[in-house]
């Protein structure tokens, strides 16, 4: 019966909704586990405003070259016209470097139980806010590979000033 699947399909898409809705509500300030990908990457993750994310408890083993802390709006973690360095900004809060930059940025030392606060970039005169993006990582831009990652809901809103 179409109308059934039709009915059965609406009911599930909405009952969807309104669990993500509720999930997102309690994303901001919540420490969650970056999911480890390569190099023995691991640590806490947790959003603690718009535009600020604390680290903790990081461990990375320090061999990948040309790894920094990105953040972008593509489906994938990936490096294109969108993606930006978040571990090296300037002090009005501009990315230093260019994502695609491989020869003048520098690469992230270890981690072995680190902790650090990353601050979103102001790109184009405007404060990114966690709305904006899609994902942050520990990418590795020379070989393209993604050691460890948090992933923001789509459609997210802190309402937190």
């Amino acid at each position: 019966n179409l109308g059934a699947t039709s009915q059965s399909t609406t009911a599930a898409a909405a009952s969807t909704a309104a669990a993500t809705s509720t999930g997102l509500s309690n994303i901001l300030g919540k420490r969650t586990n970056l999911t480890h990908r390569a190099h023995e990457s691991y640590g806490y993750v947790q959003l603690v405003s718009d535009t600020e994310v604390k680290l903790t408890e990081l461990y990375y083993d320090g061999a990948g070259p040309k790894t920094n802390w990105i953040v972008g709006s593509a489906d994938e973690v990936s490096v294109d016209s969108n993606t930006y360095i978040l571990d090296t900004l300037q002090p009005d809060g501009q990315p230093l470097y260019d994502a695609t930059n491989l020869t003048t940025v520098p690469s992230v030392s270890a981690y072995k139980g680190d902790s650090l606060t990353l601050r979103l970039p102001v790109v184009n005169g405007k404060q990114l806010t966690f709305s904006d993006i899609k994902w942050i990582a520990l990418y590795c831009r020379q070989v393209k590979m993604n050691f460890m990652d948090v992933r923001i809901p789509d459609g997210f809103s802190s309402n937190r000033k």
